[in-house]
């Protein structure tokens, strides 16, 4: 009983060698076989639509490029792309279209962002790449009451700094006319110090706002949308190397499945399992 069972295991382990000889035994079919599939993968690639990529770099904030994708930014380009057209003119579609094509980043440490347009041809990559920037860059005017709002605080603050800077001269030509005592002095001496400090909180106050309402400029560039010479994607030789190995991996699985299934059948228990199954299965 021993022994048949000893001799029963010997049968069932796979070897080294059997493993050479299953793999010899169908040489041309895994050499052959994937040389085949990579070539016709490699014709396919050259079929395939090309993507170009055209890159900019600018100085904006994270929460400044995230308007990219906003409404407003988007419309004007999947008009003028052809986006709505291939939409079949459901705008929704066009936007989730467009946003695939052009993506961004933002880098907290440096405060740049990058935005990458993505199209058939490298000149209609610049020019989407160039025209989102111009859009982005409207949209980030101030607008509305918030523009409003931000005149009406420069108007008061300049105001103010005008009656500050009259009470400056008053002051000064009370020092020059003299006859004030050293308490008055003192009095009018911490007056300007306040005033001039006043004067000095408004007028940065101002210098902000106004940078809030200038139109942002070549200034925000770091690298202006590049033309691309070279396809980004498909590209053939990872297309080639990618379908060498799947295929030459299913053709291995494959050759030692159908030998599995070949010795299988040379059993009788085995062999009747396979004839069940077959039957089960609607085989014959």
């Amino acid at each position: 009983m021993t022994e048949q069972t000893v001799s029963h295991y010997e049968d069932d382990e796979i070897s080294l060698l059997d493993i050479l000889v299953t793999l010899a035994e169908s040489w041309k079919l895994l050499v052959f076989g994937p040389l085949a599939v990579a070539v016709l993968a490699g014709a396919l690639s050259l079929l395939w639509p090309k993507t170009f990529e055209s890159v900019v770099i600018v100085r904006l904030a994270e929460d400044e490029v995230a308007l990219l994708h906003a409404t407003p930014v988007l419309d004007p380009l999947i008009e003028k792309f052809g986006y709505i057209k291939d939409a079949d003119g459901i705008r929704d579609e066009a936007r989730k279209e467009l946003k695939k094509d052009l993506v961004f980043s933002s880098d907290k440490k440096t405060k740049l962002a990058t935005i990458t347009a993505k199209a058939s041809t490298s000149v209609q990559a610049q020019a989407l790449a160039n025209d989102a920037i111009v859009a982005l860059l409207v949209e980030l005017q101030v607008k509305g009451q918030e523009k409003i709002l931000l005149q009406k605080t420069i108007a008061i603050n300049d105001r103010a700094i005008e009656n500050a800077e009259d009470a400056i001269e008053a002051i000064q030509r009370s020092f020059k006319r003299g006859g004030l005592s050293d308490q008055a002095q003192e009095s009018a001496i911490r007056n300007l110090a306040v005033i001039n400090s006043d004067i000095s909180r408004r007028a940065q106050e101002n210098e902000v706002l106004r940078q809030k309402l200038d139109v942002k400029g070549e200034e925000v560039f770091v690298q202006k949308p590049t033309l691309s010479q070279r396809k980004t994607s498909p590209k053939s030789g990872l297309v080639v190397s990618l379908a060498l190995l799947m295929s030459g991996f299913a053709l291995v699985l494959f050759v030692f499945i159908r030998k599995a299934w070949r010795n299988a059948q040379k059993h009788t228990e085995t062999a009747s399992k396979i004839a069940r199954l077959k039957g089960l299965v609607g085989f014959k």
